[in-house]
Parts: structure tokens; sequence; C-alpha cells
């Protein structure tokens, strides 16, 4: 099974059920960004600089914010994992044929599921974290091989945290590099944008410098005119995100269905004979093994 074929399937299962995908993505990012907005009017920008200024001017005394700050941002991360893999169960859902509904979005977040899902994103969040710690490869490496622990324990909730991640790492033995591949294909949709941004900098260094170099009034032109650009740039990848999240999800969970589909269990034959008919072509009756 290729790539191609991979998003042809995503978007094969997507047609009539798009809108309820981009509205599940949208209600679990303003979810985060709202959790987030609260815990940064309750911490105080002010506090958060001082915490930066911890690694620049070293240590000057004991403050509660180096021991908050780090708590608070440890909750964000494991909310928005379990928002994400929320997302994902909802898009296994759709691959299997199920009807969908918006509050399945946040099915992680339903009981008896709950608490499994979290136990198993803060073992999992350690586990890397610890091999991060090897010079950063061996965690990103150790991230994608446990990649597919959350759909597993999706479709076997009797399994442990443990089990999940063990299953996960013999589904991605092989598969990690192609995994890995499959994203970097929606990277352009991305970089697009901020190249485009980087190449307006670059072009008018010389007069950012210049700005900045007519005192303070120059500098609040040129840090005002920088500030509108870059709201700007996030509006143009949040609708980008409209579109290829969804899609992206959906691919990476049609990956799933192929490698965790027994051969002799192969559910991808009616689809690969539709693309081959789509281009003209026939197959024949003999038994043709997928590859990705």
């Amino acid at each position: 099974m290729t790539i191609a074929m991979l998003r042809g399937r995503a978007s094969s299962v997507m047609k009539g059920n798009r809108l309820i995908l981009m509205v599940g993505y949208v209600l679990s990012l303003v979810s985060w960004t709202l959790v987030a907005q609260v815990f940064i009017t309750i911490f105080g920008f002010d506090r958060v600089f001082s915490l930066i200024d911890l690694f620049f001017e070293g240590w000057t005394g004991f403050q509660w914010t180096y021991v908050l700050l780090p708590i608070l941002l440890i909750i964000l991360f494991v909310l928005g994992d379990m928002l994400h893999m929320s997302y994902r169960w909802f898009g296994l859902d759709l691959l299997k044929g199920r009807s969908l509904e918006v509050k399945g979005a946040f099915q992680g977040f339903q009981t008896p599921m709950s608490g499994r899902l979290l136990s198993l994103v803060l073992l999992r969040g350690v586990i890397v974290f610890g091999w991060t710690l090897l010079f950063i490869i061996p965690g990103i490496w150790k991230a994608y091989m446990y990649s597919q622990a959350t759909n597993c324990l999706k479709d076997d909730p009797t399994l442990s945290p443990m089990e999940a991640l063990n299953r996960s790492e013999e589904l991605m033995k092989g598969n990690g590099w192609k995994y890995a591949l499959m994203q970097l294909i929606f990277a352009p949709w991305y970089a697009g944008p901020i190249l485009v941004f980087a190449f307006f900098l670059w072009s008018n260094y010389a007069e950012i410098t210049g700005g900045v170099e007519m005192g303070p009034e120059g500098e609040e032109l040129i840090f005002g005119i920088l500030l509108a650009i870059l709201l700007i740039l996030g509006l143009v990848l949040v609708l980008f995100s409209l579109y290829v999240e969804p899609h992206k999800m959906m691919t990476k969970q049609a990956f799933y269905e192929f490698i965790s589909t027994p051969k002799d269990k192969e559910t991808y034959d009616d689809f690969e004979k539709e693309l081959l008919e789509r281009q003209g072509m026939t197959r024949n009756k003999r038994q043709v093994t997928p590859k990705l």
C-alpha cells in the first residue's frame, strides 16, 4: 500500500464527512487554547519572563514560578495529547463505518477510557522523555514507535498502558520511516507561508534595520508591521490547518488500519481495484499483496 493510496483511502472515507471532521478539529483546538489562556491569565506573563531570565541571568533566589510553570506546561502538554488522541479515535470510528457525533471528538475524556488514556499518555511521555535525553534522536524514534499505542488501546480497551506500547512497537517495526515520510508529505502546506515570511524579512532587511536605527518611533513602526504580518501568517496557517489536519489525521488512521489488519483479512482490495479502474487499468485475478 503506497502513501498515495493511503491518502486516497482517507479522501474516500472523508466524502460527506469533511465538515464534521473540521468541526471536531476546531473544537479540540479551541478547547486547548482556552485552557492555555486561563493558565496564562492566572499565572501572568511577567512570571513567564522571570523563568526565561533564569537561563540568561542565572540563579537569583528561589521563586515558586520555577516550580509552578513547568507543572502547568506539563498539564497543557498532557491535555493537548489527550485531545489529539481523542480526535484520532474520532477518525478511527469513521474508518470503521461508525456514525459520527461531534461529542465523539472528546471520547478520550469519557469514562472508562479517560483514566486508561491518561495513564497511557503519561507513561509514553515519561519513556519518550527519557529516550530524548540520549541526544534527542532516540526520543523522536521512540515516539514514532509508540505512535499507534492509543489506537491499540481504542481497539482493545483491556490492554494495560505498557501492553499498548508494546503492541504499537510490534506494529511499527519496519514501518517507522514510512510513517515519518507520510507525515512529511503534509509539511509543504505549512512550510510555504513560513518561507514567504522569511523571504520578506530577508528582502527587506535593509529597510527593517534602517527603521530600527531611526529611534523609538522607528522601532515601534517596524514592530507593528512585523506583528501584523505575523498575525496574518498565523491566520493563514490556521486556515490551512482546517483542510490539512483532518486529512492528515485520516491518513494516519488509514495507515494504522493497514498495518493492524491481518493479511488474510486485507480490506484494501476493493479500494485498490477502484484506483486501478480510475487509471484505466485492469487487475489480474491473482492475489496481490499490497506494499507501502
